[in-house]
């Protein structure tokens, strides 16, 4: 009975049948099949079997991964969306909010203005509608600073930056434009940009607020 199952498993081993396929077939352990078809070789027909089945299951795993991942995602949105309708964005809020961000991803030296850079367009506009709610501005006081590469177009980023940041293009600084590594356009990249604004007391505000709020926690 054994040495039938293992001629049987070899034939089919020639045939480009995987060990996992013949488990299932002649209902034997892997292990033992492993030692039967140890020897056996596969001809580049049988080889091509193997590869096109592996192939398939690895699709087919790949696409039950992703569309679980697609399901959770779905449920993650439903959770944002239930908890943020009921958010009410107080003065208070916003302030703590501001500070966060910043305290995070803004400059943490304190020398003349309040510096935040980023490429991130949603995380600018996130930052500075917390900020102009937070504290009484001088919108004059605003700069803008573009680092682009080769691809970009001037005028364009800056028509864009400018409308994200809601701060006018005359008060854009010289753009830095880096120096061509061999990047190739990035789908979707608009550059980076420091926004500053020149007010020194407020970025110490800043950082007081976020300081001592982190420090409730120690």
């Amino acid at each position: 009975m054994k040495n039938d199952l293992k001629k049987k498993a070899q034939e089919l081993r020639k045939k480009g049948y995987s060990i996992k396929e013949l488990k299932e077939i002649l209902k034997v352990s892997k292990s033992s099949i492993s030692v039967w078809v140890k020897d056996v070789r596969l001809s580049s027909t049988a080889q091509a079997r193997l590869v096109n089945n592996y192939t398939k299951g690895q699709l087919a795993s790949q696409k039950t991964i992703k569309e679980k991942t697609h399901q959770k995602n779905i449920e993650a949105e439903i959770f944002a969306l239930d908890k943020l309708k009921k958010l009410k964005l107080s003065f208070d809020f916003s302030l703590l909010l501001c500070t966060m961000i910043y305290e995070c991803e803004g400059s943490k030296s304190i020398k003349d203005s309040v510096t935040f850079t980023n490429s991130d367009p949603n995380l600018i506009k996130t930052f500075l509608f917390t900020f102009r709610e937070s504290f009484k501005l001088e919108e004059k006081k605003f700069r803008v600073l573009m680092y682009l590469h080769g691809y970009h177009n001037e005028a364009k980023q800056k028509k864009f930056w400018s409308h994200i940041t809601k701060i006018p293009t005359s008060q854009f600084q010289k753009t830095f434009n880096k120096k061509n590594s061999n990047i190739h356009n990035k789908e979707g990249y608009q550059g980076c940009i420091q926004v500053r604004y020149r007010d020194v007391f407020i970025g110490r505000q800043i950082h007081a607020v976020a300081k001592n709020f982190m420090e409730r926690y120690k």
